[in-house]
């Protein structure tokens, strides 16, 4: 009773007998109908009675080894769960759409997770919770029930496999950490302070007291890892690694040398300068060494900043030499994810900077240009949301943390509730962010800084938030008169076009629509702001 091919059509179209264009995750008319579409574009057998037959003699012998060939076919197609649930995570990762990508969004290893399933059961529950998350969060519905229950499914396993010493420190184990931090990701992070996983995938690697990749496969998934448990790393206190460890941790030969590694390596060491501040034992003179080698780290990860935005201006005006080979519209949004995160961290440097009492005052002046570089990201990258742009929210944060100036901060505001809408975020008011950004200020204690024998009142000028309240009279999301929710369909009536001075340090920055901050650090004094009637904001220069 052999199987026959019978079409891949997605179940809602056989059931309606429409016919489905098997566009995948999901089918054009399912996405109209806003259904869930399982089994588009996958292919399906149904078994009839073989027949007896009465070709030729002479043509036996062939017949005879087509009919093998087609039996060995046949017999590696659905024959198991296994191969279902690696023929699922194929369909769900070969997506071309940007919008829903998840090789686009969590990294490339994914491609090589199919030929492990089967071994270790966390890694096979934690693709089943994924496969079906981002089969729902494409039809664009709620999160199921199916999707939380497997999900909590996949947790169980884990934890399973953790108190197992023959799973506990495996590479399966370790990914499906990562995809457990994925699915967490599609389904809306309710505390937004750290997600539990990135943590959970730091002490793996130290239990098994290395951080280096084991194989070619740990390599291509540390690749992907390592950026967030380096991001969390910032903020959890939890994850407790030594320098030597963040460096092994995040450097990788598939991007040595590269701007991207170097700025994640750049990145890996500010934790250990945190350490070493509140540790400081000499007094200003340290603490005045501490400075110099973090302004030194900021600015060559400065200089990577402003080499992504001369390679994103030449695409966008065509002119770039494209050294990857991508297609225009994944060169483009490769090289404007690059700015963006490059652009977050390069923040997170101006904070801490200001945060170790670095008397710099054109620190402020690069938080605004690089604020309103984040703002231009946000807006261009709307089109290849909700995948693909969903790192621009860390930035919009970063930004809206590290600048003081109300109508520029009021612009970050909407923007960010905009995005919080695309994986149901939880909506971040000012106690959680001030919560969040906490620890990339060692001198949060003010026991600290009375024995370094400083006064905060000594840094007056300073424009960096963290020194003075946050007492913006439109609270974040709110209007403090009416109590009225600021709507996410934020528009600006007028956004000021400023022009570089000439001589500027970022007067090469490509973009007429850029704003490039001037010699004062401040916004133009008759920059005002207006709340009109429907909530929009209006910008008057």
């Amino acid at each position: 009773m052999p199987g026959v091919p019978s079409g891949r059509g997605c179940d809602g179209c056989r059931k309606s007998k429409k016919k489905c264009d098997e566009v995948k995750p999901t089918c054009t008319r399912c996405a109209r109908r806003g259904i869930e579409c399982i089994g588009a574009g996958q292919k399906r057998y149904k078994f009839m009675e073989a027949g007896s037959t009465t070709l030729p003699q002479k043509r036996s012998a062939k017949i005879a080894t087509e009919k093998e060939r087609a039996l060995r076919i046949i017999e590696t197609v659905p024959s198991n769960n296994t191969t279902l649930l690696r023929q699922a995570l194929m369909d769900a990762i070969k997506t071309k759409d940007l919008r829903y990508n998840l090789l686009w969004a969590y990294g490339g290893y994914l491609i090589a997770v199919p030929c492990r399933l089967g071994v270790n059961e966390a890694l096979d529950t934690a693709v089943d919770a994924l496969v079906t998350s981002h089969r729902t969060f494409a039809s664009r519905k709620e999160i199921t029930a199916s999707s939380i229950t497997k999900y909590s499914r996949a947790l169980t396993a884990l934890r399973r496999c953790l108190d197992n010493p023959g799973t506990a420190s495996s590479s399966e184990t370790l990914c499906a950490v990562s995809l457990l931090l994925a699915i967490q990701h599609i389904h809306g992070n309710q505390d937004m302070l750290w997600t539990g996983h990135a943590e959970g995938a730091a002490k793996v690697l130290k239990a098994r007291k290395s951080y280096a990749p084991k194989d070619a496969f740990e390599r291509l998934l540390l690749l992907s890892l390592r950026g967030p448990v380096l991001f969390e790393g910032l903020f959890n206190p939890n994850i407790q690694l030594t320098a030597q460890e963040w460096k092994e941790l995040v450097e990788n030969e598939l991007d040595t040398g590269t701007p991207e590694g170097t700025m994640l390596a750049l990145l890996a060491r500010v934790p250990n300068i945190l350490n070493r501040v509140r540790a400081n034992t000499n007094g200003l003179a340290g603490l005045l060494e501490i400075q110099t080698e973090m302004k030194g780290i900021y600015t060559r990860t400065r200089a990577i900043c402003d080499e992504f935005a001369i390679e994103l201006a030449a695409v966008e005006a065509n002119k770039s030499a494209n050294p990857l080979k991508l297609p225009p519209m994944m060169l483009h949004a490769h090289i404007q994810r690059m700015y963006g995160l490059c652009i977050t961290i390069t923040l997170y440097m101006n904070y801490t900077l200001t945060a170790i009492r670095t008397q710099d005052h054109s620190l402020a002046t690069d938080a605004t240009f690089l604020a309103f570089e984040m703002l231009d990201i946000a807006e261009k990258a709307a089109k290849y949301r909700p995948f693909g742009a969903a790192y621009v929210i860390i930035g919009l944060i970063a930004a809206l943390m590290t600048v003081s100036n109300e109508a520029l901060r009021t612009l970050l505001k909407a923007s960010i509730i905009d995005y919080e809408q695309d994986f149901q975020h939880a909506h971040l008011d000012r106690p959680k962010m001030e919560k969040y950004f906490q620890w990339l200020d060692p001198f949060k204690c003010q026991e600290l800084l009375v024995g370094y024998g400083i006064r905060d009142d000594c840094f007056e000028g300073q424009e960096n938030v963290i020194y003075t309240s946050l007492t913006s009279d439109l609270d974040f999301g709110v209007d403090s008169d009416s109590g009225a929710e600021l709507t996410a369909e934020f528009t600006p009536e007028f956004f000021p076009n400023f022009k570089p001075e000439s001589g500027s340090e970022f007067s090469s920055a490509p973009s007429s629509t850029r704003f490039t901050p001037d010699s004062t650090a401040e916004l133009p004094s008759d920059l005002t702001l207006e709340l009109t009637s429907d909530f929009h904001i209006k910008l008057t220069v």
